[in-house]
């Protein structure tokens, strides 16, 4: 059995029949039928993607004992050798990691052939289309379709994709930079070299594929990644990055030059200027309050002091006369 029919049969005709299907569930939007294809297809592979994310933590959790490894071993095979018996003990398999994308791939270069046949509009295209589909009604009175979504039109190729190009530029940028930061600090000067290399190449390289493919190619790419993102955000956190760390250290330092690199000071907690001048003034009213208490009781002790001395001389006039 020749491998065109097998891709034919049970990849590239599903991919057209579900495509056209989900444009005329979604009012004949065939922006929205391959934002909602995308996030099926999500839905689907995601046993497959929390799976990558757990070895991901686990490779991440043992880059320490690796390292500790290379720096123990200088010979090859034995250092080999300790690690895998190392990936054994953790329960980890690093080809776990690459699931997601042996199934992305075919899907995103069946898309390609599939995404030209659902787009055309010319009699001969839309009789093809037609040969495709489905004996179902829904299905084949969905065609010809209608390729413009809001400002793009999913057919075009070229200058036109250009916005596109730099949504799947930044994406994928985003997602290398926040999957190899928490590895960075742990990991090899190899590794960190392959993953800057990384970092720049994959997104270059599919940004250039965009640029030559429909429209709707470049929608689906950015979409799946963008939800990559933030599944990886939400499932493994963003490491060491930060939105701050997209600004170079020169320009921070040309915005804030006082105070780039100073530590932030912590405020102390200080007293009203009311509120002091009321406790003040009431301090105050107490201590004189106390000090005429003591005169008062001060001229008391004097006044009954004279008046016992004066006592006895009275007593001895009045006996004498």
């Amino acid at each position: 059995m020749p491998i065109g029919f097998l891709w034919q049969t049970f990849l590239e005709t599903p991919l057209i029949n579900s495509l056209v299907f989900l444009t005329a569930v979604t009012f004949g939007s065939y922006g929205l039928a391959i934002l909602l294809f995308t996030v099926i297809t999500r839905l689907v592979t995601f046993p497959l993607t929390m799976r990558t994310l757990r070895t991901s933590r686990k490779m991440q959790e043992i880059a320490p004992l690796q390292q500790e490894i290379q720096k123990k071993y200088s010979d090859p095979k034995r250092r080999s050798e300790e690690t895998m018996k190392l990936y054994r003990e953790a329960g980890v398999n690093p080809l776990g990691c690459l699931g997601p994308q042996l199934i992305q791939m075919p899907i995103f270069i069946a898309l390609y052939q599939v995404i030209r046949i659902t787009i055309s509009n010319t009699p001969e295209g839309v009789l093809y289309l037609q040969g495709r589909l489905y004996d179902f009604d829904i299905v084949q009175d969905a065609v010809p379709l209608s390729t413009n979504f809001l400002v793009i039109d999913m057919a075009a190729t070229g200058s036109a994709n250009l916005p596109l190009v730099a949504i799947v530029f930044a994406s994928m940028w985003l997602q290398q930079r926040i999957s190899s930061s928490r590895s960075a600090a742990t990991g090899s000067q190899q590794t960190q070299q392959m993953n800057q290399m990384m970092q720049w190449f994959m997104p270059i390289m599919f940004s250039w594929f965009v640029l030559f493919v429909p429209a709707g190619l470049g929608m689906y790419w950015a979409s799946t990644t963008i939800i990559g993102i933030v599944l990886h955000w939400v499932f493994l956190g963003p490491g060491d990055f930060t939105w701050g760390s997209l600004i170079p250290q020169r320009v921070r330092a040309m915005i804030m030059p006082a105070t780039a690199g100073a530590p932030v000071p912590i405020p102390q907690p200080t007293t009203p200027p009311e509120a002091g001048a009321t406790e003040a003034r009431s301090d105050d009213d107490q201590n004189g309050g106390n000090q005429r208490n003591r005169r008062r009781r001060g001229n008391r002790a004097r006044a009954r002091e004279t008046r016992s001395q004066t006592r006895p001389g009275r007593r001895r006039r009045r006996s004498g006369k």
